[in-house]
């Protein structure tokens, strides 16, 4: 079958491995690289080149089980790795580091500080009941609804909860609060981030991703078209029309899903 897939991200490259060997697999990039999300440069610091993830960046092998499946069946090399979290505030000062109490308290002053003592309390309270709102109403409420109905500190939301999502996501400060608290508190507690044993062991690919972005691409890379946009996909009896592409027995469309809406020309309000 001729197969037309949108998008190079791991999920279009991965369709692409698996199929190529047995059907006419043509992937269509918008970009001038193939990865999407998976980006690796080269930075060159100290008389070293070292290879710097700008978007995926670690995982576990608790829920990450089928990327890490992915990784072993490839033959791609990894490494344990450590995560920490640190904050530093340039209007106010505040500084901490949350991988031991010492550096938690790096500031002493810290230590007899009403508001940073509070800060801690709410994050132990936080961690032991934000849970039990996932299946309430409120998890489907914005985040900055249960920090209220909560009673959590200021100190919190701004110095920890809004600064470790920002982190995470990628994104303005400003947006967080806004997030559903179900899906935070739930994205917190699958990746242990609500416990202070109980946490999975971060890995690093050696390399960069990239490793397994070439592994990938290495048997189909004549099957990838670059700077190739997609500008339209519609329906006809037995096959798809790909604009630019032309037909198609099927279409995968490896994009988000306001991209996919986007190029569909007969979407249903389905």
């Amino acid at each position: 079958m001729r197969i037309a897939i949108v998008g190079s991200g791991i999920s279009g490259l991965l369709c692409g491995h698996l199929l190529h060997g047995d059907h006419e697999v043509t992937i269509f990039e918008a970009e001038d690289y193939a990865g999407g999300h998976t980006h690796t440069v080269e930075v060159e610091s100290g008389g070293r080149v070292h290879a710097v993830d700008t978007g995926f960046i670690v995982y576990n092998d608790r829920t990450y089980p089928n990327f890490s499946a992915l990784l072993a069946r490839l033959g791609v090399r990894t490494r344990p790795t450590t995560m920490s979290f640190s904050v530093r505030c340039d209007r106010t000062g505040l500084e901490y580091n949350g991988s031991s109490l010492r550096q938690i308290f790096v500031q002493r002053r810290n230590l007899v500080r009403p508001s940073f003592l509070r800060m801690l309390r709410d994050i132990l309270r936080f961690n032991r009941d934000a849970p039990r709102i996932l299946d309430t109403p409120l998890a489907s409420r914005p985040l900055e609804d249960l920090l209220r109905e909560g009673g959590y500190s200021r100190e919190f939301a701004e110095r920890y909860l809004v600064p470790m999502g920002s982190a995470i996501w990628s994104m303005p400060p400003r947006r967080i609060l806004g997030f559903p608290a179900g899906f935070f508190v739930r994205f917190f507690a699958n990746h242990g981030l609500l416990s202070r044993t109980d946490r999975p062991q971060w890995r690093v690919v050696d390399g960069g991703s990239r490793a397994y972005v070439e592994r990938l691409l290495a048997p189909m890379r004549d099957r990838v078209r670059l700077q190739t946009p997609v500008r339209r996909i519609r329906r006809v009896e037995g096959a798809v029309e790909v604009e630019p592409g032309g037909r198609y027995d099927h279409v995968i469309l490896a994009c988000h899903s306001d991209q996919a809406l986007r190029l569909l020309a007969d979407a249903t309000p389905a």
